[in-house]
């Protein structure tokens, strides 16, 4: 599959956008998050960051994007390696539990095999580092995308919600590089295949949301996805990895005309907004490439330069594997 420069930089740049975006609003109620004009206009303090500083979500996405760059190919081993310097180095901003347990085990042992978290810890700490992953395989490639996506999520988490999360997310990228408008059903139906094997119940939620996209209970059906209830009294999106997946997925597909539209839509969910705008920063970033962000916020992003330098690095190495 060969991708443009627009797409790449849309995965990346979209990604670390919509971070910054929702980073100064985590955990908040739909209520207290800014309208969209707001949200567009500026970024907002983050706990005293520089404003455009985006989080560990950005900031896994890149390690594991320059592991694949530096080796030309996925290297489990390196790629572990990468994601845990976040942790040596004490860069990580805002880091998930999952993660940091995954990423001191492995500082502690230089062992990947079984550095991810245990069964039970069903974070989306995997869901927000594989979209751009996703870009990285041909079209007819899907089952290596698959596959090699549940080994890098195992790298954090070995529960297999967690695990599907991360390969929906890598897949649905994949897909919306060469059928930005692939219909919303055919699009879901796709993932619920995909991941069936890995954890059946998220299959079937899959397949469920087209049909809850339009009803008037649809922000309870996200919120309550997978445990069968909402975890707080109003429904926002917690950290679990099956509300934050089908949330990001709505987000995009009901706002597939524009890249603003679906990143403020997600925003506005509340909860987990930082994920929930690096997620769907990057599938939008996809869908309309790098030319569909707000041109103001990229400038003000932290390290865009680097980031769009890396995007270039990543959309060559890319091509160099489809030749």
């Amino acid at each position: 599959m060969s991708v443009s420069y627009s797409i790449v930089a849309g995965a990346l740049l979209g990604g670390a956008v919509g971070d910054a975006m929702g980073a100064p609003f985590e955990g908040l109620w739909s209520d207290d998050i800014p309208a969209k004009s707001a949200l567009l206009s500026w970024y907002h303090e983050y706990h005293g960051y520089p404003n455009g500083q985006y989080t560990d979500d950005t900031q896994l996405t890149l390690a594991t994007i320059h592991s694949i760059v530096e080796n030309q190919e996925i290297v489990l081993g390196d790629v572990a390696r990468s994601i845990a310097e976040l942790w040596r180095n004490h860069s990580v901003i805002g880091p998930g539990g999952a993660c940091t347990q995954a990423a001191e085990r492995y500082l502690a042992t230089g062992e990947f095999v079984e550095m991810g978290a245990p069964v039970g810890q069903a974070g989306n700490g995997t869901a927000m580092r594989t979209a751009a992953v996703g870009l990285w395989f041909d079209s007819g490639d899907r089952r290596s995308l698959v596959s090699s996506v549940a080994e890098i999520s195992r790298l954090t988490h070995r529960d297999p919600r967690s695990v599907a999360g991360g390969v929906v997310v890598a897949l649905a990228a994949h897909v919306f590089s060469s059928e930005p408008l692939i219909d919303s059903k055919a699009l879901c139906e796709l993932l619920a295949e995909a991941v069936y094997e890995i954890d059946q119940e998220f299959s079937g939620l899959l397949r469920e949301l087209p049909s809850e996209m339009g009803s008037e209970d649809c922000r309870t059906f996200l919120a309550a996805a997978g445990q069968g209830y909402a975890e707080f009294s109003a429904p926002i999106i917690s950290p679990f990895v099956v509300p934050t997946v089908l949330a990001s997925l709505y987000s995009v597909l009901v706002c597939r005309e524009s890249w603003s539209d679906a990143v403020t839509t997600a925003i506005k969910l509340g909860g987990d907004v930082d994920t929930l705008g690096a997620i769907v920063g990057a599938l939008a970033g996809i869908i309309h490439g790098v030319e569909g962000i707000p041109i103001r916020l990229i400038d003000e992003l932290q390290d865009s330069r680097s980031i769009a330098v890396l995007a270039t690095r990543y959309h060559a190495a890319i091509e160099a594997r489809s030749t």
